[in-house]
């Protein structure tokens, strides 16, 4: 359907746009949730159980859904037509305009982007997961090595993909950080390897040593230097985002150390590099693997991050990239294009 007879539609139907918009959300909750209840359902979208239950018989009828002892499910029908929903969706709500705007004005390769708002809204981060999963899906097949970072959106990415025969290296972009194993990348390449019947390779440093430190641990174990070379090579980097302050506080910085990237005007990290909104790589962490710094030389880079709490992180991040595809949300991306 053309954007201008949608445009049209919402002219002399706004009613009707409406009913749409709130039967696709049903069958996004649907189809993460199956079976669920109506009342569960009602939660999730803050419709009226009264206006579930209206709605659900229509997708009943029509095929799309089916009604089982254990609640809701999705039919096969309802499933394939999930991709052209959500182009109809993103049209509804002119995110396919926000997508051009953000892609041309921060020069990006693609710019992809999903309802809701991950900040409040656990759906539209399951939706982030979705789509990354599915754009490093599509790589498969014409790649042999994937490097990724932890975080929980890249866990999300992970759980998400589906069990494929990927053949590849999977690769943790950096060494460790933290203490939650199940969002470090090591584990997550694990994961993803496992999914994809792939093999995967870890890199055992954490985050923060000395020079002198580090090159003493990589001249001990030449496991870990090839491990570490073969990320530098990655033909796809897939990464998130976060907050220059908040990945402050989870690195352990002092209130002194913290205030002076906030003196500086970072607003963003990822891949240990600290950036300001300019896209000005402030301060960068020591540690091996891939930085920001060489992000270009990847032939195919994807940032996946969400919530508009992250917006100002995003921009500053994508700037230093110069490049890539950007997947994230609908809160995120408002507050991008009222910044650019």
């Amino acid at each position: 359907m053309e954007q201008d007879t949608l445009s049209i539609f919402q002219k002399i139907a706004p009613d009707v746009m409406g009913t749409i918009k709130e039967r696709y959300l049903l069958l996004r909750h649907i189809a993460d949730a199956e079976p669920v209840g109506r009342r569960t359902l009602a939660g999730l979208s803050g419709l009226s159980e009264r206006v579930v239950r209206s709605h659900v018989d229509v997708l009943r009828r029509s095929g799309i859904v089916r009604f089982t002892t254990l609640g809701i499910a999705m039919e096969p029908e309802g499933k394939r037509l999930m991709p052209d929903l959500l182009e109809c969706f993103l049209r509804l709500n002119n995110l396919d305009d926000m997508q051009r705007q953000i892609r041309q004005k921060l020069g990006l390769k693609n710019v992809y982007i999903v309802p809701g708002d991950s900040d409040n809204d656990k759906t539209a981060k399951e939706e982030l997961g979705r789509r990354g999963a599915l754009l490093l899906n599509d790589l498969f097949g014409s790649v042999d090595t994937v490097a990724i970072s932890g975080g929980s959106t890249m866990a999300e990415v992970a759980r998400m993909l589906p069990e494929c025969l990927a053949n590849v290296t999977i690769l943790p972009a950096r060494g460790s950080m933290g203490n939650h194993v199940e969002v470090q990348a090591n584990y997550i390449a694990a994961n993803i390897a496992a999914k994809t019947h792939s093999s995967y390779r870890m890199i055992h440093i954490p985050e923060g040593l000395s020079d002198s430190a580090l090159q003493m641990m990589l001249q001990a174990d030449r496991q870990t230097q090839e491990n570490v070379a073969m990320t530098a090579r990655a033909q796809v980097v897939i990464f998130g985002i976060g907050r220059a302050d908040r990945m402050a506080r989870k690195r352990g910085m002092t209130t002194l150390q913290r205030d002076a990237l906030h003196s500086l005007g970072a607003c963003g990290e990822s891949l240990g590099c600290y950036c300001g909104l300019d896209g000005k790589i402030l301060y960068g962490t020591n540690n091996v693997g891939i930085s920001l710094r060489e992000i270009k030389f990847h032939p195919h880079v994807i940032a996946v991050a969400g919530g508009a709490s992250k917006a100002e992180a995003i921009v500053g991040v994508m700037r230093a990239c110069h490049t890539g595809t950007l997947v994230t949300d609908e809160g995120a991306a408002e507050k991008i294009i009222q910044m650019l």
